[in-house]
């Protein structure tokens, strides 16, 4: 590819004389090298010239640099609620407030997800009042790992979750001093609600 290099001074306003101060040659070699009477230019020319029309050595020397391929992900529309009940379908409507729209190649595409909001500062070391947890449905939740649990059919809530023999133990990250761990046993009804896999801010 040939460079356009008159073009390219022009766009900057620049003379052929401007230009030949710049590189340290007269106007007329840089004229030849606009006409290509001057195709096999000395490195620190390439260079020099490269700087004063603000292009890379490469353009200068006629090669086509390539493009960065931009990764594009898949883009879901995933339904926020302001809090899962007992006897009340998710996506009910005095519980659906919003929708965002999240691009992530984690998502499992054979999984349901759905926002949270958060609410109070049980979590406040990772998820702060009113940021948006992405949950993924009826998906496992491992020992460790961030889930929203239904306990005894009130609210589901955003926890760490452990286990300890048929002990369920939710776990809160908050700065509060008065929120503690929660133990669970065999004579509880736990519900895993699902993983949470991202967080998002609404503004």
């Amino acid at each position: 590819m040939k460079p356009d290099i008159k073009s390219r001074r022009k766009e900057l306003n620049l003379t052929l004389e401007q230009v030949g101060d710049l590189v340290g040659v007269g106007k007329s070699t840089v004229r030849k090298w606009e006409t290509g009477d001057i195709e096999n230019m000395k490195r620190d020319k390439i260079v020099k010239l490269a700087k004063a029309l603000r292009v890379s050595p490469s353009y200068i020397m006629g090669i086509e640099e390539e493009q960065p391929q931009i990764e594009t992900l898949p883009v879901k529309k995933i339904p926020v609620v302001s809090r899962i009940s007992a006897g009340l379908p998710i996506y009910s409507e005095e519980n659906l407030i919003d929708y965002i729209y999240f691009a992530t190649n984690k998502l499992n595409s054979d999984k349901e997800e759905f926002g949270l909001k958060v609410s109070g500062d049980s979590m406040d070391k990772i998820f702060q009042d009113g940021d948006i947890v992405v949950v993924e449905k009826d998906s496992i939740v491992e020992n460790g790992q961030l889930g929203v649990v239904m306990i005894n059919g009130y609210n589901a809530t955003v926890k760490r979750i452990r286990y300890k023999g048929d002990q369920v133990i939710l776990i809160p990250e908050s700065n509060n001093t008065n929120h503690y761990p929660q133990v669970y046993g065999k004579d509880d009804e736990v519900k895993i609600i699902g993983r949470v896999v991202a967080s998002q801010k609404l503004f």
